[in-house]
């Protein structure tokens, strides 16, 4: 008897150290001259390759409003995330005598209809170099329909999504504090594009499109208690925002009119310590959700639900100590793919989970 409670012990044992597979390091802090690779995205291209991206921060590890030149560095994967191509930047900004550009936090929108890909970042001018307070997010897209090999040229869509209700186009020290969040959009099964943003302090809203990137547009009206955040299409055809928030889990939103009125609530069983996550549809019964699950930036989680976000399954760890940001996407038909940062922001990783081992969680 104790032989066989031993074995399965073992068992249980090496499916928690092996359902993870071998990490690959996309990018590492000093490489190609890069101070701080952040802000991880990633995609699966209408084709089955996979796409990634981050911020290359090249002076330091300061967030947009940190005076230094940032780019979007992109890499491509055509063997579900074996073998990468070589990091390039979707866009090189001006940083120059005359002027001074950044842009940061990428996040990708597949058009699996139109086939293409959308890829959007905040984007900041240095006009006032001394008083950064001054000076105001943009918001960019670009767009590509060779599965990421090649991006349009960037398009200032920041009066296109901006409503009433938020201060658009003012600087930071007028309340301006407004940025798309980095990580996945969706398309929702009528065709929509749907992407989220974040006023810091206020709350959340909806912004994308409905003919497939030709314009863009905001969605109802914004939600107040929200931070970084991402966006869901529940079965029944309602948007979910799930959101940081402090407090140690998780703020959730739901919206049955494409955002005009919403039903809050705080999930305090999503365990969380407010940093940006990733959430998204598998199949037709399946939430899968990215976090660090516990109080700290560590302990990342693959967790999944069958109850449209009621309730999760403990999760399979990603990685016990250091971790931060996350995405997730579909790799193959068998496996989940995960892109994190790793311990001390000093890389950026990527590995694959058996969609097996997800599953198998419901049965515990």
């Amino acid at each position: 008897m104790m032989k066989k409670l031993l074995m399965a012990s073992l068992a249980a044992l090496a499916l928690d150290v092996f359902a993870v597979s071998e990490p690959v390091v996309l990018w590492s802090n000093g490489d190609n001259g890069v101070k701080s690779y952040r802000i991880p995205a990633l995609c699966t291209a209408p084709n089955g390759d996979l796409v990634a991206a981050c911020d290359a921060r090249r002076d330091n590890a300061g967030d947009l409003n940190i005076y230094q030149p940032i780019n979007i560095s992109v890499r491509r994967s055509v063997d579900g995330g074996e073998t990468w191509t070589e990091p390039v930047n979707s866009w090189t900004w001006p940083w120059g005598e005359k002027e001074k550009w950044s842009g940061s936090d990428p996040s990708f929108i597949v058009d699996a209809k139109a086939k293409k890909i959308f890829l959007l970042y905040n984007v900041w001018k240095w006009e006032d170099v001394k008083n950064w307070n001054n000076n105001v997010y943009r918001f960019y897209v670009q767009e590509s329909s060779d599965n990421g090999k090649t991006w349009s040229a960037p398009r200032d869509i920041s009066s296109d999504i901006a409503f009433p209700e938020w201060p658009f186009g003012k600087p930071r020290n007028q309340g301006g504090f407004i940025f798309l969040t980095s990580g996945s959009g969706i398309q929702t099964n009528d065709g929509t594009l749907l992407h989220t943003l974040v006023h810091v302090g206020d709350g959340n809203a909806l912004f994308g499109s409905d003919d497939h990137g030709k314009t863009w547009k905001a969605f109802g009206k914004p939600v107040k208690k929200g931070d970084e955040c991402k966006v869901v299409e529940l079965k029944d055809g309602s948007w979910m925002i799930n959101s940081r928030w402090g407090g140690g889990g998780r703020q959730i939103h739901v919206s049955k009119d494409r955002g005009m009125t919403w039903e809050s609530y705080y999930d305090k069983n999503l365990a969380d310590p407010q940093c940006n996550a990733q959430i998204m549809r598998y199949g037709k019964g399946v939430l899968l959700f990215s976090n660090c699950k516990s109080g700290g930036r560590n302990n990342l989680h693959l967790r999944a639900s069958i109850d449209e976000g009621k309730t999760w399954t403990s999760g399979v760890c990603i990685e016990p100590k250091g971790a931060a940001y996350s995405d997730i996407t579909p790799v193959g038909k068998d496996k989940i793919g995960v892109l994190y940062e790793g311990a001390g922001y000093s890389k950026i990783i990527f590995v694959t989970v058996p969609v097996a081992d997800i599953k198998a969680e419901f049965k515990k």
